[in-house]
């Protein structure tokens, strides 16, 4: 695929270099926007104002969506290879008083396992991995030119046409750069965030924490009950232990109580960080070593918009959730994978600019659900000085298929064929595959010989799915792209049961004569339950809506 080559624009005559996408920050989130555009045939150009990432590890979960997303970007293997944990294996969550208490009665192990139903949903699994070293993984894979660290975004103005950015280098160079389009992905305090004047809601219960970075050998402590998590409460002290990649590093995060100080008898809040270690470690050895601390606040808000004009917003600048969640580097993202097919769709001339209107409203949404759900699970942990509560209640909100995999969108790049959601008991636990449009498109086996699972055949361009009747509908997919000039892909496909027996078709809910249109990034865009009279006019007519098309003169 030839990337898109962008013109340069004139100010008083001077060429000013012309950028199609200018990514602002080089964190998960941009960085996978950025590789995401590449494969999309579009050259962004990525800028980070740190000069190294945070010694401190944040974000480490992700999830079985955005790990089919890594699949897609080829990059899961080595994330996989890197990881701490594997749900496919087990992920350990422990939830105990102190660390020396770990095996004592009232402790608790649990495993969150992807098996059975569960196993059947995705090829992918969620694993854990601190954010340095997926940061580290995505940076190998883009392009030295394409990112240029220590540039911060000092200014941002649009117009109609372009976006004036402007940057200060390391050594204080100032450059003004014309783009096509900006993504703010530079975190919590977006730079791009307060250029376009957009603002943080929400709110909900937030709570003050003390994150510490330390070196200890704990290995003998924990033994059999090492955790991705472990989850503590003991002097006064309540928070979750975490291992980094380094043997014998962790950190700890102490939430603080509500009590200005420190709850009355309880470690105070400033109390030195080794003290605090030693508190939820239980005794007086193994030595410990402060590498780094320091506050944070956890909040869970999402701004009122994330698109202004030719700017959008993805990732933490915005959407903020605690840690609780573990969703923040998911959402980002996700969010990447929704808006990267339509700007280079849209910079390619494969697509309207009303494409673009469709981000807010798919994206915003889940946001706000994740935000929500994120704030009520966060209240325990925050409002409750009930230990044995805790531990109760935390493991029940670990297994969140339905939040993950089953979110649709309902409006947006895509067409209702009228069907309701599938009834789910919990839909924050639970996913019930539906191939109703504005759902992720469900995982299929595809048996011997071929991709591991339908979700392979979606990458960069809309993919048609037909069953093994449906030959006219591949037949007027290719003169819809000859016609449009948009690149569109059909499969005719008979496919084997899975383990229940049943047939691609009869999870997609079409006959072998239905269709089923999937978009990039793997959303089903529109759905026809059987053959219609008119097979090439209805494609036409679907894909230009999807695409925000315009019709053609005397059309």
């Amino acid at each position: 695929m030839r990337p898109h080559v962008p013109h340069a624009a004139t100010e008083g005559g001077t060429a000013v270099p012309a950028i199609p996408v200018l990514v602002v920050g080089a964190g998960p989130t941009g960085l996978a926007l950025a590789l995401l555009l590449e494969r999309f045939g579009v050259r962004p150009l990525v800028v980070e104002r740190r000069t190294a990432p945070s010694a401190l590890p944040r974000a480490r979960a992700m999830n079985t969506r955005t790990m089919e997303i890594w699949r897609q970007l080829g990059v899961a293997d080595e994330i996989r290879a890197a990881a701490l944990g594997q749900e496919r294996a087990g992920l350990a969550f422990a939830f105990a008083r102190t660390l020396d208490a770990l095996h004592a009665p009232d402790a608790l192990l649990t495993r969150s396992v992807v098996a059975g139903r569960r196993a059947a949903h995705s090829p992918a699994e969620t694993v854990v991995l601190p954010q340095d070293g997926v940061e580290e993984i995505l940076r190998r894979r883009l392009p030295p030119d394409l990112i240029r660290i220590g540039t911060a975004l000092t200014a941002l103005e649009q117009d109609e046409d372009r976006v004036t950015a402007t940057l200060t280098g390391p050594d204080g160079t100032v450059e003004r750069l014309r783009c096509r389009y900006v993504v703010g992905c530079d975190g919590a305090h977006s730079a791009v965030r307060a250029a376009t004047g957009a603002v943080l809601r929400g709110g909900g219960p937030t709570a003050e924490n003390r994150h510490i970075l330390f070196e200890a050998a704990l290995g003998p402590l924990l033994g059999s009950r090492r955790a991705a998590i472990t989850f503590l409460h003991a002097d006064g002290v309540r928070g979750y232990l975490q291992p980094t990649r380094q043997p014998d590093r962790w950190t700890f995060n102490r939430i603080l109580d509500p009590i200005p100080g420190g709850s009355p008898g309880g470690l105070p809040h400033d109390a030195p960080a080794e003290l605090v270690v030693r508190a939820v470690v239980g005794r007086p050895d193994p030595p410990v070593k402060i590498l780094e601390e320091g506050p944070w606040t956890s909040r869970s808000q999402v701004a009122d918009r994330m698109a202004t004009g030719r700017v959008f917003l993805a990732g933490d600048a915005a959407h903020l959730v605690t840690p609780f969640s573990g969703s923040g580097l998911n959402l980002g993202v996700q969010d990447a994978h929704n808006l990267a097919w339509k700007l280079a769709a849209v910079l390619r001339g494969r697509a309207g600019s009303g494409l673009l209107d469709t981000y807010d409203p798919e994206r915003r949404p889940v946001a706000e659900r994740i935000a929500r759900e994120d704030r009520a699970n966060n209240a325990d942990a925050v409002a409750t000085g009930d230990w044995d509560r805790w531990r109760v209640e935390l493991p029940k909100r670990r297994v969140k298929d339905g939040l993950v995999l089953g979110h649709p969108y309902e409006r947006g790049a895509l067409l209702p064929d009228g069907t309701p959601p599938p009834d789910v008991a919990d839909p924050y636990t639970h996913y019930v595959p539906t191939a109703r449009p504005g759902h992720r498109a469900p995982h299929h086996p595809m048996g011997p010989g071929g991709p591991e699972s339908l979700l392979d055949l979606f990458g960069t361009e809309p993919v048609l799915l037909t069953g093994a009747d449906g030959a006219p509908w591949a037949a007027a997919a290719a003169r819809a792209a000859a016609d449009l000039r948009v690149p569109l892909r059909a499969h005719v496909l008979d496919g084997a049961p899975d383990e229940e027996g049943r047939t691609w078709t009869d999870l997609y809910g079409i006959a072998p004569a239905g269709a089923v249109l999937v978009r990039p990034d793997g959303h089903v865009a529109w759905r026809a339950p059987d053959a219609v009279p008119d097979h090439d006019g209805t494609l036409r007519r679907v894909v230009r809506a999807v695409l925000s098309l315009e019709e053609p003169p005397g059309r």
